[in-house]
């Protein structure tokens, strides 16, 4: 398979690890860091890049730190110090990428965190659904099936802003002129 990129080594990878984990404010899981990594360049696979992380956990760069939701990763002050020195090793593209990469993910996580959905059974054929968007709005909805609830569950941690405008919208209508 051809791969198109400029990071191919596993020191170019170890670097674009470290420069993308500067940019986190916060403790991220596996899953984000390969999130970051993998949109900013094509040179390079998954297995290259678990095998260079775990070497940066390994070498004292990167920590884990378990909580109640899983294991999570930051970059620590030696991880920092070497992205810093290392960082025109990357080309300028690769390093911009990895900023604002590191800021989709670091928006798509508090997003995620605002945004809460779930259900309740109360009986037989009686579910009642809350669906959340911290600070903003609460909705909880009676629906007779555990099918229903997680439809409406997963459609909106997909579509909570969506959701959000059609309700105002539909809540603020005049429907005395129609």
């Amino acid at each position: 398979m051809i791969r198109y990129g400029f990071i191919r080594t596993k020191d170019e990878i170890k670097f674009l690890i470290l420069t993308g984990m500067t940019y986190l404010p916060f403790p991220v899981s596996y899953d984000a860091i390969v999130d970051i990594c993998t949109w900013c360049d094509d040179g390079f696979g998954y297995f290259e890049l678990s095998e260079a992380f775990s070497e940066l956990q390994d070498s004292g760069h990167v920590d884990r730190i378990t909580d109640k939701s899983g294991d999570l990763f930051s970059i620590t002050e030696k991880g920092r110090e070497t992205a810093q020195v290392f960082a025109t090793r990357l080309p300028y593209t690769v390093r911009e990428a990895a900023e604002l990469s590191a800021l989709r993910v670091i928006r798509k996580i508090r997003r995620d965190a605002q945004i809460t959905a779930h259900t309740e059974q109360r009986g037989d054929k009686d579910y009642i659904v809350t669906l959340d968007m911290q600070d903003v709005f609460s909705v909880q909805m009676n629906v007779v099936s555990e099918s229903q609830a997680s439809l409406l569950e997963q459609n909106f941690k997909k579509h909570a802003e969506s959701i959000y405008q059609e309700l105002l919208s539909t809540l603020t209508r005049n429907y005395d002129e129609e």
